[in-house]
Parts: structure tokens; sequence; C-alpha cells
């Protein structure tokens, strides 16, 4: 019996081998995918087996692995070459592991080098140890990793921007800033003929011309390439002259700064002298390099302004995300912000509040560059008086950090004491005196004479020949009166005197003025209520102004100054051009007077373009007739 059982399993074996078509040693193919999904599925059995609360914590792992995988192989397709060597090395009997055909490793030695790895910082993208410090460099050796290198130039003297088929770009914004680049250096205008996610395409606006270009997106990746260029141009291009527009000179020169990150102004100033015979204002060629270095992508310094712009959005997306940004405050970094962004006019005046004790607020204002009030300081005393201006005036001084008012203009109205105050404790500042205490002085005094509006015009005056004129007719009208405006230290209060770098037109203290209309309703209660709400209202009053900002942050000037270029472009058509001597321009109206422009220095003969920082009328219409924009032309305190 016992016989008969052991045939029958030995026939039984037969049956199932000769089912199975071979032998049950017969060898198995590693590299097969049966084996290795078999293998796959039961080290994963094992291990869920082996502790089946870590479940979901291994299969989000392994998912995450198979992910990150799947992206490298997408952006480095360069690791197969590196495969392919370790496939030949195991041939060899160099020991590296067995290789699938399409030179990727299977999933158990992928998770046998994920696991060697685990104590290393790991970034999403990385294939393997090789791939650190390429996350974004492409296949092909000829495409840079950094920004600036996308721009490439041939060598001296032509220094010709390069493009061809097949370049690569990181991304559309690349792709576009190229392009535009190429189209201001050659001297042609583009016609944008298809503008989608993942396709882009330009041509040369003459409808004569072949000149095209076509890039398109990489599958499941943000790399355009160029799959289409004809670099043939059949239009007709004139001689590129010489332009006073910062991104002209940034687009032109942007070899050199490509070369010389350090670049200095003066070299490009010679450069441009020796090309063109052109001299160019420092302040566009400063202009001019930093909007170079942000096509280059070397402006690190916006980078790091943005910072805090970073850290409210990531905020504001989850309440629990935590952004943390430590910084270094400088010791004299307030002062250069107000030197530098802050119109340095400051309105100081005596507010008497309506109270049992008949106290008195003393306020300090500013502007800002869309002509916004800034309040600066407040304080309340008992009475106006010599001493108390003393306490304010040299307490805002030490809380600015000037030096004894250096760069500091303050208007008044001269009453007790104010104007003694600064000029003894403030020697370095300027003291200008109100326009309205004048006027009030001067009814009071002369009633009868017909001489108010000469006296506006008079102090409104933007140059010292319509000042003189001005004044000749008030003396026409009352020699009394003309004679009292002169003893009244004139120079104080006349606008033309003004220094050129306050970049402000204001005659009386409207500033305050204003802000006393806004904060009204609070003057009425307790002191502690009183500057609890002020002190509210005024972060209200930033923080809201902070936020307007974004509205217009790209823009090249405030929307106040944008409305008065509007009006004065438009005040300015009816002068015209008499004679051009480079960057000097003299100009006529009807009424027969000259008006000599210096588009170098940004100064007109009617004076209003260097006080105001705004080109005036005449200086609109300059700027138009040598293709310039009037809006690079605004001083940087007006500008965003």
């Amino acid at each position: 019996m016992e016989e008969d059982k052991q045939s029958g399993v030995v026939d039984r074996k037969r049956q199932t081998r000769q089912k199975n078509g071979g032998s049950t040693k017969q060898s198995i193919n590693k590299t097969s995918p049966e084996y290795i999904r078999t293998r796959s599925c039961g080290s994963r059995l094992r291990g869920n087996s082996a502790n089946d609360t870590d479940r979901p914590e291994q299969l989000l792992k392994t998912k995450c692995r198979r992910m990150r995988r799947k992206i490298a192989r997408e952006l480095f397709p360069s690791n197969s070459h590196s495969n392919e060597q370790c496939n030949r090395h195991s041939r060899t009997g160099m020991g590296c592991k067995t290789q699938m055909p399409t030179g990727r490793c299977s999933d158990d030695d992928e998770e046998s080098q994920e696991e060697n790895n685990d104590e290393e910082d790991q970034i999403e993208g990385y294939s393997s140890k090789n791939d650190k410090g390429c996350m974004y460099r492409l296949a092909d050796d000829e495409t840079p990793c950094h920004v600036g290198e996308w721009f490439k130039f041939e060598h001296p003297p032509r220094h010709k921007m390069i493009l061809y088929h097949g370049q690569r770009f990181r991304d559309f914004s690349h792709f576009r800033k190229a392009i535009e680049v190429f189209a201001i250096r050659d001297g042609f205008k583009l016609c944008v003929m298809e503008n989608r996610g993942h396709a882009v395409s330009y041509e040369c606006s003459d409808l004569r011309c072949d000149w095209k270009i076509k890039a398109r997106r990489v599958v499941n990746g943000r790399t355009f390439i160029v799959k289409e260029f004809v670099a043939q141009h059949k239009c007709t291009r004139r001689h590129q002259q010489f332009q006073h527009r910062p991104k002209w000179i940034s687009v032109i020169y942007l070899h050199r700064w490509k070369l010389q990150p350090n670049l200095r102004t003066v070299d490009i100033r010679d450069e441009i002298e020796a090309t063109y015979g052109v001299v160019c204002h420092e302040a566009k060629l400063l202009c001019a390099a930093k909007r170079a270095k942000h096509i280059l992508g070397m402006d690190h310094e916006d980078g790091y302004a943005i910072l805090n712009q970073f850290k409210d959005e990531m905020e504001r997306i989850n309440s629990r995300n935590i952004v943390l940004v430590e910084t270094k405050r400088h010791e004299y970094g307030e002062v250069e912000r107000f030197k530098i962004h802050c119109r340095r006019l400051l309105a100081v005046d005596g507010w008497k509040i309506n109270n049992p004790y008949n106290s008195v607020m003393l306020v300090a204002a500013a502007l800002d560059g869309n002509n916004g009030i800034l309040p600066i300081a407040f304080c309340e005393v008992q009475v106006e008086d010599l001493d108390s201006w003393v306490f304010f005036i040299k307490n805002i001084n030490n809380a600015l950090r000037l030096e004894h008012g250096e760069g500091l203009c303050i208007m008044g109205d001269g009453d007790n004491g104010i104007d003694y105050t600064v000029e003894e404790f403030l020697p370095k500042a300027v003291y200008r005196q109100c326009c309205l205490k004048i006027f009030t002085q001067m009814v009071k005094r002369f009633p009868t004479a017909p001489v108010e509006h000469f006296f506006w015009s008079a102090c409104r005056s933007t140059s010292a020949i319509s000042f003189n004129k001005y004044m000749d007719l008030i003396h026409n009208e009352s020699e009394e009166c003309h004679d009292w405006l002169l003893q009244t230290d004139w120079s104080s209060w006349a606008l033309f005197t003004i220094p050129k770098w306050v970049k402000c037109t204001c005659v009386t203290l409207s500033i305050t003025d204003k802000l006393r209309n806004y904060l009204h309703l609070y003057l009425e209660m307790s002191i502690a209520s009183r500057f609890v709400a002020i002190a509210r209202l005024t972060a209200e009053l930033f923080e809201r102004r902070r936020m307007e900002v974004w509205n217009w942050y790209r823009e090249k000037v405030t929307p106040t100054v944008r409305e008065v270029i509007k009006d004065r472009t438009i005040d300015g058509q009816r002068f015209v051009l008499v004679e051009e001597n480079g960057p000097r321009l003299k100009l006529t109206a009807t009424t027969s007077i000259i008006f000599y422009l210096n588009m170098e220095a940004q100064s007109c003969s009617c004076g209003l373009w260097q006080i105001s920082g705004i080109p005036c009328a005449h200086a609109c219409k300059g700027i138009q007739l040598i293709m310039g924009n009037v809006e690079e032309y605004v001083d940087n305190m007006m500008s965003v």
C-alpha cells in the first residue's frame, strides 16, 4: 500500500511538471516583470504583516518614493547614462546591482537604496546621490543652471545675442524675457502669434519679414524648448539711435553686466559717450543697472525685500503655517530710510484742545510719494511756548537720529518761538515760513490793497523771474504793502527759494490742517483715550496704505503722480520746439516766452521740474520729442 501511495504521488508530480511545461527547478529570470511584481508585492505583504499598525505610513512612504522616482526620471533623463554604465560594470563582474533592460532598478533594489540613505537629507526630485545639486539642471550639457546664463552672446566686438533651434529655457517667463531682449538689441518689434501655457510663438511685426521663433513646453515639466526658429530678416531695419531710457540702456549693455556684475556706471557712461556722443545722466545709469540685474536674476536685494510679503502670504493661506524671519536692524536704518524714501518737508503745528485744561497738542507730519499724509509725532503740552517747542523739536531730531537736523526742512507758522527753536537747536535744518500766516498779517495791515491774488501768485512762483514780476504788480497797487513784504524775509516763504532736495511745492500748513480734520472726532476724548485712538487710527492708516501699494507695485510712479503727468502732458501740447542741441532743448509758446530744458540735469528754466521732482509741461513736451517716457524722469521719491 505504501508503494502504491508513493507511485501515485510521483505520477501527480509528473503530471504537474508536464502541465507547467518543464521542471520545477527551472531557472527564474529575476529581471522579468512577473518576478519583480511578485517580489515587490511579497515584500510589502511581509512588511505589513510584521507590523499592521504601521501599514498606512508605509504605504504613504512607498507612494512618495514612487512619485519621486517618476519625477526624477522626467527631470533627469541623463541618469539613464549612469545606469547603462552600471549595467556594463555588472556584466564585467564589478558587483553592481542587476538592472532592468530599460536602465531602471527594480523596486526591491531601489527600496534598499532608499533605506541605505535614510539618514541623509533628501530633497524631492533626487533620484540618486549623483543628482544632488542639480535639481533644476536640464538634460543637455549646454543648458546652464543660472538665470543669467540663459542669455548667450557672441564674442567681441559684436556681442550679438545667440538664439538657436533646440535651445532650452527654464520656464515661460525666461523665454519671453530672452525674446524681448533679443528684439530690442536687434532693433525690431515683436508680434505675438501664439501665447498659450504650453506653446509660445513670436514673429517680426513687418509683414514682409520671415523671422519667427516658436517654443513648446516639455511634457510634465516647465522647460521650454525652441522648436522652430527662422533667424533671417527681410525687413529693413534702421541704425539704432541712443535712447534716454533705462530699459533700452540695460538691454543694449546687458552683456557688460553679465560679464561684470559689479560694473561701475562710470564705465557704461564712458562707453555711451564714446559710441553715441551723448553724456547719460547718472540716475538713468543706476536705474539701468538695477533693471539689468533683474533681467539676469542678480537682484538679490529685491529678493530679500519681499521676504516679509512671503511670510504674510504663507500665514494668510494657512494660519497654522509658521514662518520665522529674523533680521538685524542697522543702527541708522531709520535715518537712511527717511532720507531716501520720504519727502523731507516736516510740517509742525500746535492744535488747541477743547478741554477743561486748555492743553495744546504739538503735531509733526510729512508727505509720502503719493501725496499721502504721514503722521510723524504727537505731543500734548500745557502751553505752547518756547520750552515746549524745544522739547518737541529735540525729541523729533533724536527719534529720527539726525545730526542737528541735517537734511530736514521744517515748516511752521512762526508763533511762540518755533522759528527760533529750529535755528538754535537744529542749525543744519532749513526753516520755512507758512504763507498763510504772512497773508493774514498783510490783510490786517493793508485791508484795502487789492493784492491778494498777486501775493499768492508770488508765493507759488517757481522762478525768480515770475516772482519779481508779481512783486512789481504788487508795487503798482500798493507801495507800502510791497515794502512790508520785502521786510518779512521773503526768502523763507517764496517757493522758488526752497531747497531742491525737498521735492515739495507746499507753501502753507495744509498738511497738518488735513490731518486735524481726519482726527477731529478724537480730540475731545480724555488724554488716554485720545492717544489710544490716534495710535490705532495711525496704525490702520499705515496698514491700509501698505495694502494699497501692492495694487500698483509694478508701476513706475504713484497714481497721484501719474495724474499730474497726464495733466501736464496735455498742457505741454501748446509748446513748440525751437532748437535742439543734444540733451538741451529750447521750447516756446504763443506768448513768445522761451523755456530752456536740460534732459541730463532734469531741469527747466521755469523751475517747477527741479522743485517738485515731476517733469513740468515743457519737460513733458521735450521728453515726447526725444521719444522718451515721462515716468522715467520722475524723482525717486515719487517712484515705486
